[in-house]
């Protein structure tokens, strides 16, 4: 046994009936495992864990209340929790194929064009992403984080083995990644994106995000990881993937892709539009029904993907072609109306450029825009984002994104900071009304591009967490315009 606090338990006599970090959750013969948390502190919450029956609790600090269950302290709580969850779930990761996908971009559509690879090949197939996690194509729950914590991740595991997964495709944040919510889970295929400023207010510097990503690889070299045969996937166009590539080299099996490097899967004649992408790679032809070079790079990594899996190319790029689009990715609003209206994820000044860039061709009228930015996040990409909006728009409506506990003044001003020089755009705090001015401004042959929380069904106000999505409001909008 790997796991100290399962062993801790079982030398105790104690029989663990569950594990869990929320003390509502906790029932007799639980673990609980007293999580201190940026806004709440679970060793508060270890009276009550006790009281509704708690057999253990584990802590990373001494214990500073009288407690009538058992108590471990954890030197690394992170890693324990993972330890624990693998064993007490049967080590799930051990029993189907696992697909690992990291980078700044490109992840959640990587993730759903290799679902329809991969079941299209006649694979069960369940998915770990920023939408939601599906189970053999079925969703058994929204995302409140790209990766799961460990307890409800290896959760998830075990009932994938119970439901007969063939391969679950989960995307792999840096975070978790640094919190070790991975750990143990074993790995036979890594897909590397991309690496584009993003979260540098939790890894401080490109190297240490860097550093955080290389993890899912360095899984795969692990002596732990008996899986056979390992595919590292990688996008060769990208300097921090080529470095990675050197790294692995001899070690395990590379597949490279790219648009403008040499590698193993290049894809050459790319044709766009607004309503598809057509390519060919090595020597077949593909489409898709998204937009944009970037996203011919996700179906590149999704058909090394399905290769990884057994899957043949022809087989692989007829499946890609079925993926009506991906929730909140430069997804398309159509009501009817003689405008475009896009919904798109981009919360980086590289994913707003790229937005513009993939409309670039095709613009007959104007570009208006509404976007924000998250508080309590990242500080340095604000003036950058609104330099990005202000150049490649005819207008802009800077709104609210997920303000969150910060002042949403103080996130306006910094994004204005990179806005200096321009009167193309209107401050709106209400993004339901902002959305609506824009869509009330469009013309026939304009674009309206609604940026930044693409397929959320929440806003962050504060401590709240209200009911909004850009997409049901778009399209009321677009609606109310159309009567």
């Amino acid at each position: 046994m790997i796991s100290k606090v399962l062993l801790f338990a079982q030398e105790k006599g104690l029989n663990i009936t569950g594990l869990t970090y929320n003390s509502a959750e906790v029932k007799a013969g639980y673990v609980f495992f007293a999580l201190k948390g940026v806004h709440h502190d679970g060793n508060t919450y270890i009276p009550m864990a006790v009281q509704q029956g708690a057999a253990l609790i584990v802590s990373a600090q001494p214990l500073a209340v009288d407690c009538k269950a058992a108590f471990f302290l954890s030197q690394n709580i992170d890693r324990d929790m993972a330890d624990a969850a693998y064993e007490f779930y049967g080590r799930p990761s051990d029993h189907f194929s696992i697909v690992g996908i990291t980078g700044t971009k490109g992840k959640t559509s990587i993730s759903y064009l290799a679902e329809s690879a991969l079941a299209h090949a006649g694979k069960k197939v369940s998915v770990l992403g920023t939408i939601n996690y599906r189970i053999n194509g079925q969703i058994v729950a929204d995302a409140p984080n790209t990766t799961p914590l460990a307890l409800p991740l290896f959760k998830l595991l075990h009932q994938m083995q119970e439901a007969k997964t063939d391969a679950l495709v989960m995307e792999v944040s840096s975070h978790s990644l640094e919190q070790e919510r991975v750990r143990h889970i074993h790995f036979d295929t890594a897909v590397f994106t991309n690496l584009q400023r993003d979260h540098l207010d939790f890894h401080l510097t490109f190297e240490n995000y860097f550093a955080a990503k290389k993890k899912l690889f360095e899984e795969l070299l692990s002596p732990d990881n008996h899986k056979s045969p390992k595919t590292a996937i990688i996008n060769a166009d990208d300097a921090y993937g080529r470095k990675l590539a050197e790294f692995l080299k001899g070690k395990v099996r590379v597949i490279t892709y790219a648009l403008e490097q040499e590698a193993d899967f290049r894809a050459v004649n790319i044709q766009e539009s607004l309503s598809q992408t057509t390519f060919e790679v090595n020597g077949l032809p593909g489409k898709i029904n998204l937009l944009g070079k970037h996203n011919v790079y996700n179906a590149l990594a999704a058909l090394c993907i399905a290769l990884s899996q057994g899957i043949d190319e022809k087989t692989a790029l007829q499946a890609l072609a079925l993926v009506p689009g991906v929730p909140g990715r430069m997804q398309r609003m159509d009501e009817g109306q003689d405008f475009f209206v896009f919904v798109d994820f981009a919360y980086t000044d590289e994913a707003l450029q790229r937005a513009y860039k993939t409309i670039e061709n095709f613009k007959t009228g104007r570009v208006i825009s509404v976007f924000g930015c998250g508080g309590d996040r990242d500080r340095t990409k604000r003036p950058l984002m609104g330099r990005t909006a202000c150049v490649n728009s005819d207008f802009v409506f800077l709104t609210n994104d997920n303000p969150r506990t910060e002042d949403p003044q103080q996130i306006f001003a910094d994004i204005q900071k990179g806005m200096e020089g321009f009167a193309n755009y209107e401050i709106e705090p209400d993004r339901r009304q902002a959305i609506f001015k824009a869509i009330a401004m469009a013309q026939k042959g304009d674009i309206v591009i609604i940026a930044g929380k693409g397929h959320e069904q929440t806003q962050k106000v504060g401590h709240r967490v209200l009911p909004f999505s850009d997409q049901s409001t778009a399209r009321e909008a677009i609606k109310e315009k159309n009567v």
